[in-house]
């Protein structure tokens, strides 16, 4: 059980805590600054007393009563008055503080849109597992290398009754890899034959292997064995695109009265800057959504709150600087939502540079860092890591786990471990550079600050910053110049290969420069490849762990944690087997599809 969230610090100045009585000093302001936030309201109003047939979804009427006649004494009978149709569900979504690019993951998976406008051939369930979207069924071959989909024969589903067919995904992943999309995910394909020369040779995109054997099936051939395969095309950036209405509109093919979208909703407006809105795609093959229409406001995040906080939004994101307000809020509070994201901030010694290519001194790393002490002075927002998958995410390790211990915070035994070397007089050791990429987070380079103090009180270890320029952060990496690095890894798709393999594989891992390898590692990356049975799989990435904390590669320091505010009325949202809460974040594009409301509270 973690402490209560009481800093060591004050929580902000009284200038910028965001406290019930400025918040309700802002709502006479709020008409002037937040046109988005009046605009929620107004649909609100709108929505409430809205008649049928006005565009509307309406749901089914309530089963119509025997009400009995009533004799008047001019013997005319009063006929019973129809029933009221039940008011169509409303979502009032917060979150998006700019304008988006556009809605075409297709091109761009980081456009800003709403990714539920749209469906792959799966999608991720809040365990971030694969389950059967618009492909109804998958098998693949024993080594993991050829896949095959089948899709739902339905006569429809492209939200202009045009069905979706397999063609329409060969389509649109050739078009993502096209050299003249730039799509930033492109690599996410890579795996198949021939999408790397298609991508960045301009190879035709005839030899990708990618086929649609008929309408309804779809055959994937990749070059490497890809157990994890399907939990990819449940990504955001590798959902489809409407060939007709790309060709038709160009660039401007998901403008409202443009857009034909394949998921479980449709856009119904979007005014630029101000707000857009979904409704229910009736072609969608399935019929479980629980809201009807989505109003999506562009706000300012302080806005956000200002609308949050008089009822004009079920959900609002909570910005860094407004967290420890919002924390300490008794009426707030106890509506922030905590999700965890797929990511991770690390450590990583150079095992090639002094004075980290002594063992000792690497493992001395982890033990020196209070990772508690994170969590409170972050207000929550960063979570304990002692392992590198986070918690939620298949692979995640306890941290009570056995091959963990050396991260557990000991101070004393991190001093224990420098006596065997040159360092355990403070005084002997070289000058540390921990290089971190330029224009870091206000709150991330707080954390960081906090370790370099930490380190140097527990281990006598002094350190400086050096902020490397964003432009040659990647040479940085490929080329292992640094001493100790800090990174912050964002997993490209929810599996522990998209750590251990992208991290610290041979000829794959993303920090080349580290100058480390090990033979027993590699071997079991590429089991962890072809293994398709889950519990082998996690046994695998777990031996993995092991290597990698024997050998003190790098140092997990946490996970960073989101913050939402979700009003009482919203009865259900995405948790996962544990109970936490999931999404919305870069991988997870389904949070809309898991929320249900309750009858809104007045006021």
């Amino acid at each position: 059980m973690r402490p209560p969230l009481v800093p060591d610090r004050p929580p902000t100045t009284q200038a910028r805590r965001l406290t019930r009585r400025r918040l309700l000093g802002w709502m006479g302001a709020a008409a002037a600054l937040s046109s988005g936030a009046l605009l929620v309201y107004q649909e609100w109003q709108r929505v409430t007393t809205l008649a049928p047939g006005e565009g509307l979804p309406v749901a089914s009427p309530s089963p119509q009563l025997a009400t009995p006649a009533v004799t008047l004494p001019s013997s005319r009978v009063t006929p019973s008055p129809p029933p009221t149709p039940s008011p169509p569900v409303v979502f009032y979504q917060g979150g998006f503080i700019e304008d988006p690019q556009s809605h075409d993951f297709n091109a761009n998976a980081g456009c800003g849109g709403d990714p539920e406008l749209f469906s792959g051939l799966v999608a991720l369930n809040p365990d971030y597992e694969p389950v059967p979207d618009w492909a109804e069924s998958w098998q693949s071959s024993g080594d993991s290398r050829r896949w095959v989909f089948t899709l739902r024969r339905n006569r429809s589903g492209w939200s202009n009754g045009d069905p979706v067919r397999a063609q329409d995904f060969v389509w649109s992943w050739q078009r993502m890899l096209a050299p003249e999309t730039g799509a930033p995910q492109a690599p996410l394909l890579f795996d198949v034959v021939n999408a790397r020369a298609v991508n960045q040779e301009g190879a035709d995109p005839a030899v990708l292997g990618i086929r649609a054997l008929d309408d309804w099936t779809i055959e994937i051939e990749l070059e490497q064995p890809r157990s994890y395969f399907p939990v990819l095309l449940g990504l955001p950036g590798l959902l489809p695109a409407h060939r007709p209405s790309v060709e038709a509109w160009g660039d401007r093919w998901t403008e409202a009265g443009h857009c034909v979208s394949n998921g479980p909703f449709q856009l119904a407006s979007w005014e630029h800057g101000r707000a857009f809105t979904l409704t229910r795609n009736p072609y969608y093959w399935n019929s479980g959504l629980r809201i009807d229409r989505c109003v999506t406001p562009i706000l300012p995040a302080q806005e956000g709150l200002v609308a949050f906080f008089r009822g004009d939004l079920d959900l609002a994101s909570v910005a860094a600087e407004s967290l420890s307000s919002v924390v300490l809020d008794p009426v707030l509070s106890p509506q922030l939502v905590r999700p965890v994201e797929p990511a991770i901030w690390i450590l990583v010694p150079n095992p090639q540079r002094p004075p980290f290519d002594q063992l000792p001194v690497r493992r001395a790393l982890g033990p020196a860092i209070d990772r508690e002490r994170l969590w409170q002075l972050s207000y929550g927002a960063v979570t304990p890591a002692f392992s590198l998958v986070p918690p939620g995410m298949a692979g995640h390790l306890d941290e009570n786990d056995e091959i963990l211990a050396g991260q557990r915070f000991d101070p004393d035994a991190a001093r224990r471990l420098l006596e065997t070397t040159p360092y355990a007089d403070p005084a002997a050791w070289p000058p540390v550079a921990l290089a971190i990429r330029e224009g870091l987070s206000q709150q991330e380079r707080a954390l960081v600050e906090d370790v370099l103090s930490q380190l140097d009180g527990n281990l006598g270890m002094p350190l400086t910053l050096r902020e490397v320029p964003r432009q040659d952060w990647e040479a940085v990496l490929e080329q292992g110049d640094f001493q100790i690095l800090w990174l912050r890894w964002d997993f490209p798709y929810p599996d522990p290969s998209a750590a251990y393999a992208a991290l610290f594989a041979s000829g794959r891992g993303q920090i080349q420069g580290l100058g480390w390898a090990d033979p027993n590692f590699d071997a079991l990356i590429r089991l962890g490849d072809r293994e398709t049975d889950r519990l082998r799989r996690l046994a695998i990435y777990r031996q993995c762990e092991r290597i990698l904390q024997e050998q003190a590669i790098y140092v997990p320091i946490g996970y960073p944690v989101a913050a939402f505010l979700i009003k009482p009325w919203v009865r259900a949202m995405p948790r996962n087997r544990q109970g936490d809460p999931v999404g919305p974040n870069r991988l997870f594009s389904r949070f809309k599809w898991y929320v249900a409301l309750g009858e809104r509270e007045a006021g």
